[in-house]
């Protein structure tokens, strides 16, 4: 009896125990169904959110994404970064990153954010689909459409991981400094193969021209102006593409166009002096300074800055173009290097102030001004004729007026931005426009110094 009872006890005891394990069982597996569940759930709205920015954290609604919401606190760099970091932009921004300085300064000179984009012509279409920034933060280097890199601030060891760099992204090699003054050994480099995709500097056959920091001529549209002159203002400089204009030699002087004097009664008048030249390199590539001590052994020349010998002197910048405007008929606008397309602000600044520039250097000037406009030192047998043409004009007034025509249907743009404007255009193309148009510099350096697509600069003249 009682092992029958031991017996019973036990059988009840396993059948409990196996009563509880089922439900355990069941418990366990409601929990898990629940969890996974839940896991899938969560997966699959992270997959239907944006993608983070690294670096940012998400914006609160209330930051108006706009460079338009300005703080006085806020910068332009920090507002590009709200746009960026706001997900609710209906269209991203283009974003171009400054990777380098440009010398001392790290906005390239044009400035941050939507500043230099916000005299483009096209301005109200970029508006319309997206706005164009600039920005010097790397952390924003996965969201950049455009990458640009200063040749004379490029180093090797300070590039972005090649890891980093995305299929759709421009690097931009931005030089405005002649190929005499570049380090052709560094560009050499083989991390530099290939590296290139675009090129924005003053050479005409660049995928960006950029004349910022020398300036252009600018057609002014106005009616009288096509009657006068019987055809369309030629917008300069010409493009790449352009024939070569038949160069008008300067010694048979604007004679296509008409004169008319009464404009320039009382700057005749005041205008005295011969020739002016603001000058600190005094040891330059084109030996220009040779050709300068020959040309004042027949015509005064008025040397200023510190390779003058300390008789002409103006304090500053102001000062010394208004002597330009007030005194002098000529200024040397002559280069450091004669090189293709190298042409600087030594040219636009005599043309702003009233003054005729005296050309030399190794580009074909009929393709930044219209003819009638320079005097090309090239243009003469020796250093002698080109006086004698001088002082000829210092003498005659209707024919030196005559220099000055080109204000009727031109003006001077010191500063433009047109090769960011361009720039911004050529980033915004259609994705499929772009990857037609996809190209790569192989040896950034050769094409630079001209072994493969441009002449290489010339060697100065002998001047007898």
């Amino acid at each position: 009896m009682d092992s029958r009872m031991d017996d019973w006890y036990w059988w009840c005891a396993i059948h409990h125990l196996l009563r509880l394990r089922r439900s355990t069982l069941y418990v366990a597996i409601f929990l898990s169904f629940v969890t996974i569940t839940f896991a899938v759930y969560s997966v699959s709205s992270i997959w239907r959110l944006p993608p983070p920015h690294r670096h940012h954290q998400q914006m609160n609604n209330e930051l108006v994404p706009s460079l338009q919401d300005s703080q006085p606190a806020v910068d332009e760099t920090t507002k590009c970064n709200k746009i960026i970091a706001n997900n609710q932009v209906e269209h991203r921004p283009i974003v171009i990153l400054y990777w380098t300085t440009f010398f001392e300064t790290n906005d390239f000179e044009v400035g941050l954010g939507s500043k230099p984009f916000a005299e483009c012509d096209n301005n109200q279409i970029i508006a319309q689909h997206s706005s164009c920034l600039t920005t010097t933060d790397r952390g924003l280097f996965n969201d950049s459409d455009a990458v640009i890199f200063h040749g004379r601030d490029l180093h090797a060891n300070d590039l972005p991981p090649a890891g980093w760099r995305r299929p759709h992204q421009h690097f931009i090699f931005y030089l405005l400094e002649s190929p005499v003054h570049t380090d052709l050994s560094m560009l050499n480099q083989p991390v530099f193969q290939n590296y290139f995709n675009r090129t924005m500097t003053y050479r005409r056959d660049s995928d960006i021209v950029e004349l910022h920091a020398y300036g252009r001529l600018k057609c002014i549209h106005h009616p009288e102006a096509t009657v006068l002159f019987n055809h369309s203002c030629a917008e300069f400089p010409s493009s790449a593409a352009a024939a070569e204009p038949s160069p008008t030699s300067s010694t048979t002087g604007p004679a296509s166009i008409r004169t008319d004097n009464n404009s320039h009664q009382q700057m005749m008048k005041n205008k005295t002096r011969t020739i002016a030249w603001f000058v600190s390199n005094c040891h330059s590539n084109s030996q220009r300074e040779s050709l300068v001590r020959k040309l004042s052994q027949f015509i005064a020349v008025d040397v200023y800055g510190k390779c003058g010998n300390g008789s002409h002197r103006c304090s500053n910048k102001s000062e010394c173009d208004r002597l330009l405007s007030d005194s002098y008929r000529f200024y040397l606008s002559f280069e450091n290097s004669l090189c293709p397309d190298y042409v600087t602000e030594k040219l636009y600044r005599p043309l702003a102030h009233d003054t005729v520039p005296v050309v030399y250097g190794g580009s074909n000037y009929s393709f930044y001004l219209p003819p009638g406009s320079y005097i090309n030192a090239m243009d003469y047998k020796s250093p002698e004729d080109l006086a004698n043409y001088l002082k000829k004009l210092m003498i005659d007034d209707a024919l030196y007026s005559n220099y000055f025509k080109w204000r009727d249907q031109y003006q001077v743009i010191q500063s433009p931005l047109d090769g960011w404007c361009h720039l911004c255009r050529l980033l915004m193309m259609d994705p499929l426009l772009v990857k037609m148009k996809q190209k790569s510099y192989f040896n950034i350096a050769e094409w630079w110094s001209g072994q493969t697509t441009n002449q290489t600069c010339l060697s100065s003249p002998s001047w007898q």
